[in-house]
């Protein structure tokens, strides 16, 4: 399977844990830095399940852009990461003793995804959209315009900025063969708002995706957090539950269960295995502290990569 990601390559820097700051300093156990956002995440997990991955991203001239490159080159991932006059992007996350994370983004170069076009979509399986600045957006859009054929599957997880203006997002949600969104993203784009902490049962879930639908053939993937994920497509509904299991840190979390999701649903899977192996592949991340499981970002030089999850 070609497995085609767009969207942010980033430098994670992950402080853990955090607590109430009471002084002008805190000692924390970890500090580390990690090959992060949401185009790279993605395609780390579907390498690590067998597709021939590509990322289309923007990283600066610098020794961060350097990193990520070099990191996903020896994963067997090709980076078409062009290189941008403004800083590669990083991120500061927080993550609690709970494992929530809250994050300080900076977006760099990753603002710039598409600006040189995207070479090779036409070839792709799957085109994994992550969240894109409202450019890169419309530059999509626009190559997806010109192609002679639709992409085979085109799956999108839109990103808070596009999230904020459903209008400039709805040509790229009208294409979408799957639209793959958290609860609270869900009840945004209908218009509705959840509160901090609100369940949402796989009834109220499938209700919300109902609302999302925006053509024939098109499909939602709804995650609900520690309740768990359901996919839905107009006529079939399906359920499961998140797997319980020690949360470290939930950054990256979307990121594994979407690609894994996809990666199966697109192979032929049936949505409810496709939903078994999403779960497994959010499991396994949130018991780490990064938002993947590819380590410490370093140069590649003596890095091996691990091995494919069971």
């Amino acid at each position: 399977m070609q497995f085609t990601t767009i969207g942010a390559a980033v430098v994670d820097i992950v402080v853990s844990p955090v607590r109430p700051l009471l002084s002008a300093k805190q000692d924390v156990d970890h500090i580390g830095l990690y090959a992060g956002g949401g185009a790279v995440n993605a395609a780390l997990n579907a390498v690590a399940l067998g597709a021939h991955v590509t990322v289309h991203a923007c990283v600066g001239s610098d020794l961060e852009g350097g990193l990520l490159r070099a990191l996903l080159q020896r994963y067997n991932i090709r980076p078409m990461m062009p290189e941008h006059e403004l800083p590669t992007g990083k991120a500061v996350v927080m993550v609690d003793a709970q494992g929530a994370a809250r994050a300080y983004a900076q977006r760099g170069a990753s603002t710039w995804v598409g600006e040189h076009g995207f070479a090779g979509l036409a070839q792709a399986d799957v085109v994994y959209v992550t969240g894109l600045s409202l450019e890169s957006q419309a530059w999509l859009i626009q190559a997806l315009g010109q192609l002679a054929d639709a992409p085979a599957r085109l799956v999108i997880t839109p990103g808070a900025r596009q999230l904020a203006q459903p209008g400039a997002l709805e040509p790229l949600w009208l294409l979408a063969d799957l639209l793959c969104v958290n609860a609270h993203e869900a009840a945004a784009l209908c218009g509705d708002v959840l509160a901090d902490g609100e369940v949402v049962t796989p009834e109220q879930a499938r209700t919300l995706a109902a609302r999302l639908l925006r053509r024939e053939g098109q499909a939602v993937l709804l995650t609900l957090g520690r309740q768990g994920a359901l996919y839905f497509d107009g006529r079939e509904a399906c359920f499961h539950a998140a797997l319980p299991v020690e949360v470290v840190s939930t950054i990256g979390a979307g990121d594994a269960h979407a690609s894994a999701f996809v990666h199966a649903w697109a192979g032929g899977a049936s949505p409810a295995t496709a939903l078994e192996q999403a779960a497994q592949s959010a499991a396994r991340v949130i018991q780490v502290i990064p938002a993947n499981l590819a380590g410490h970002l370093r140069p590649a030089v003596g890095l091996r990569a691990p091995a494919s999850p069971p």
